[in-house]
């Protein structure tokens, strides 16, 4: 069910007018699939832990999501993951499989890398089952 959390980022990135002034629609899961121009915005699951109850009843998932921020000015991809944040955390979602019950910033980091400032931001997400 949760498996689709890329939904929820996508959703939750692509429909704010605020980071498409910054990032046009350069928003992607894994790759960018083709060349393209800086900034942009990657995703992708790290993990997906599922909660299980002592009688094996699924309750729901942990999952865990990275954001990266990829651009060649530092101070803009600062900028950049400060809205992805206020975007993402806290935030809450229905979907067709899963519902999307909190989200949290649980680490960050950035580094440079062939002439890229790279903001890396984990995010926890728990879920529930919609059925």
């Amino acid at each position: 069910m949760s498996l689709s959390i890329g939904a929820h980022i996508y959703e939750k990135l692509a429909s704010s007018a605020s980071l498409k002034e910054l990032v046009e629609d350069k928003i992607f899961p894994l790759s960018t699939v083709q060349e393209t121009t800086f900034p942009f915005i990657l995703y992708k699951r790290n993990s997906l832990v599922p909660n299980v109850t002592k009688d094996r009843y699924a309750t729901g998932d942990n999952v865990e999501v990275e954001i990266v921020v990829a651009d060649n000015k530092y101070l803009r991809s600062v900028a950049i993951a400060e809205e992805v944040r206020s975007l993402i955390e806290r935030k809450t979602g229905e979907y067709k499989m899963f519902s999307v019950v909190d989200a949290v910033l649980i680490s960050t980091d950035e580094s440079f890398a062939e002439d890229t400032f790279i903001q890396r931001l984990t995010f926890s997400f728990e879920t529930e089952p919609n059925i």
